[in-house]
């Protein structure tokens, strides 16, 4: 059954099967239901899909989704290939990318068991966050982690303080997702939420964020992200792209789904208000049988 979650979180990576062997330490499951195997996409015509990501992602990639019984929570893993994979931008979020917030019991002997299950590479030192009881650090492909004492999943999307206001016009009157300013969590650095979303989704504004241009880096960089906004109005927003100029489409609307990116680097897929997770799955046709 197609599991329809707000906190679903995306990651480009370099190696789709040892990024789901770190993430089962964490207690996600090995593969998305109903599909044993990782998706291929390609840029093909066969491939309708594939064809029109391919600006984005690569011309070929492959995905599979995990997710946490417990919590609801998934890790969406984009696999891009080496021809078409560029070195990270930089080593803090760039504009667009999520740090993710992961529940768990104890957060340092879950870092322990990644970085046990992930031996071939050397994850940063973690800190304590006390302001999300839990732990920080840099892991597989250069993801920024939280693990979090706290039952919550959640994100933390990156912007630079010059962009901000044209992503917060984007979200406001495109994707009509209220933005409310939050008490900062550091000196210097603005901190906003996602209002009325089912699950939480910090933004971060900082005049050192790197901004990137969608068009030149796409996703093909490890650990560049996507996220996920569900209930959206896909109809007021295919006519408000249209109006204001802010976003495109990855792909195009169709059956309640779209994969949007904004003006300044951020790319999300959404879910229209009316969308049926059970007709994607198929249960609506073996009801019929």
């Amino acid at each position: 059954m197609f599991s329809m979650v707000q906190t679903h979180h995306g990651i480009s990576c370099s190696d789709i099967v040892q990024t789901k062997k770190v993430l089962r330490t964490l207690g996600f499951t090995e593969f998305q239901p109903g599909a044993p195997e990782p998706l291929i996409y390609t840029n093909t015509e066969d491939n309708p899909i594939g064809q029109v990501t391919a600006p984005v992602l690569g011309d070929e990639y492959h995905t599979h989704y995990v997710e946490n019984p417990d919590t609801g929570q998934q890790i969406d893993l984009i696999e891009i290939q080496p021809a078409a994979l560029v070195p990270r931008p930089c080593e803090a979020p760039a504009q667009g990318d999520l740090v993710i917030g992961i529940p768990v019991d104890d957060p340092w002997a879950a870092y322990e068991k990644m970085q046990a299950a992930d031996p071939d590479c050397a994850y940063s030192t973690p800190f304590d966050v006390p302001e999300e009881n839990g732990i920080r650090f840099i892991c597989r492909d250069g993801q920024h982690t939280i693990l979090t004492r706290n039952k919550e999943p959640f994100a933390i999307l990156h912007y630079s303080t010059e962009d901000f206001p044209i992503a917060r016009r984007f979200y406001e009157e495109v994707l009509q997702v209220g933005i409310e300013e939050v008490e900062p969590k550091e000196e210097g650095v603005a901190r906003y939420q996602m209002q009325g979303i089912k699950g939480r989704m910090d933004i971060e504004v900082r005049d050192d964020t790197k901004r990137l241009d969608l068009r030149a880096w796409g996703k093909h960089y490890p650990s560049a992200n996507h996220f996920r906004l569900v209930e959206r109005d896909i109809a007021h927003i295919e006519k408000a792209i249209v109006e204001t100029g802010l976003g495109g489409y990855v792909i195009p609307p169709f059956g309640g789904f779209v994969f949007i990116h904004g003006p300044t680097s951020e790319t999300i897929e959404m879910f229209d208000k009316n969308f049926n997770p059970a007709a994607l799955a198929g249960d609506d046709a073996e009801a019929a049988e």
